[in-house]
């Protein structure tokens, strides 16, 4: 088949070109040199400036001369999901997420309501479409909510302008100082543990699934934590696995998913799940890894098979260690001085993806994987892969200082 994949990813691309699928790749800036790093595997390629326009996308298409020879679009971004859907639904082509069901894993208003309506714990909500012109009038939108709370936009991922605040005249001072919040969801904070649930979807069924815990919630990475994560084996927490499954099946079945690859933020614990945020796309970070650790699949190849009409069969999780992942610290405004030799020397580490290069000058975290680099980490139990994440981290700050500057 010829495949539109909008986005870029390594995995997706070898999987589906494995299979011997015609690939045309829709990239932008940030992607290009993965494109360019598997311009072997790719037929062609064509440039958009964004994933979230699909006249975008269409025009590129129809620039390439191909728009009619497309047997599907697969997205490889979260922010591509509404317009691969609906540039399938214009091209007439098979829909395995149909517009409705993409924008409920967009925005996060929306998503809320459907839980709400099909009795999935969410947090409560209300929605700003313009700046209030004075806090009384915010006060009025809130109603009866309840602080602390989280303010966020409608529709961007890794905590992009997501802020708590504990009061009403701190959400106002935010919104009023931030254009970008025009339009802008505010919902009450959820206390608790912040855990990540991802698996596939076949024909709306949950197949392969994980469960994993954040080290911390990811609004914490906004104060100087960072995005760390432990995946919990399936064997040795049977209990954990089916009362997260039962819970995801209830907030997928909620927004009328089937397939493809979920992502769902859920706070609390068990016994006490409440749904956060859902994306129909992998986790991010170094989560494919993990699950191709923890449940012998890699996400990012699966959600590609799936949405390609392909079969996914998982291989074999290794059985006699547990694995997560860390986004390493920054410090922000210095030059990077750590190595990738300096990672890889750190207790349990078993993959280093660098995400800064030596000499390369280090920005505000301003999203949740904003980091020197991603690693892997093993070890043979929960309890001390927590503290090896831990100690990397740690570990990164001090070499920043010895390094960095």
């Amino acid at each position: 088949m010829h495949l539109v994949l909008l986005g870029a990813q390594t995995e997706a691309i070898d999987e589906l070109a494995d299979l011997g699928h015609t690939l045309t790749v829709l990239y932008t800036e940030r992607n290009l040199g993965l494109v360019e790093r598997s311009a072997d595997r790719i037929a062609l390629r064509g440039f958009v400036p964004s994933y979230d326009c699909p006249e975008l996308a269409w025009s590129a298409l129809l620039h390439l001369g191909v728009a009619d020879e497309v047997d599907a679009v697969i997205p490889l971004h979260e922010m591509a999901v509404v317009s691969a859907s609906v540039l399938n639904r214009l091209l007439g082509l098979a829909e395995r997420i149909d517009p409705r069901t993409a924008m409920a894993g967009r925005d996060k208003a929306f998503q809320k309501s459907l839980w709400s309506a099909r009795g999935v714990p969410t947090a409560r909500f209300r929605t700003v479409t313009n700046t209030p012109r004075s806090l009384d009038e915010l006060r009025a939108s809130m109603g009866d909510l309840r602080g602390p709370f989280v303010v966020k936009p409608p529709a961007l991922g890794g905590t992009r302008l997501v802020t708590s605040c504990a009061n009403p005249p701190e959400v106002f001072e935010v919104l009023r100082d931030t254009p970008e919040l025009r339009h802008a969801v505010i919902e009450e904070r959820q206390p608790g543990d912040e855990w990540h649930f991802d698996g596939t979807l076949v024909g709306g069924r949950i197949e392969s699934f994980m469960v994993s815990r954040y080290l911390a919630p990811l609004i914490e990475t906004k104060s100087g934590r960072t995005n760390c994560s432990i995946a919990y084996p399936v064997g040795r927490n049977p209990g954990l696995y089916a009362e997260a499954r039962a819970f995801a099946q209830s907030a997928v079945d909620a927004l009328m998913g089937t397939w493809g690859v979920f992502h769902l933020e859920v706070f609390g614990g068990p016994g006490n799940f409440v749904a956060g945020e859902l994306a129909w796309r992998p986790s991010g970070a170094l989560a494919s890894l993990t699950a191709l650790h923890t449940i012998g699949v890699n996400l990012w190849g699966a959600h590609a098979r799936l949405l390609a009409g392909e079969e996914v069969t998982p291989g074999t999780p290794a059985p006699d260690s547990v694995v997560g992942f860390a986004c390493l610290p920054v410090q922000p405004g210095a030059r990077n001085g750590i190595r990738q030799s300096d990672i890889e020397a750190l207790e349990g580490v078993r993959h280093v993806r660098m995400k800064i290069g030596v000499g390369e000058t280090m920005g505000e975290p301003v999203s949740s994987t904003v980091c020197v680099a991603m690693v892997l980490v093993e070890a043979p139990d929960l309890e001390s892969l927590e503290l090896r994440i831990e100690d990397a981290c740690r570990r990164t700050r001090e070499l920043h200082a010895e390094l960095s500057g």
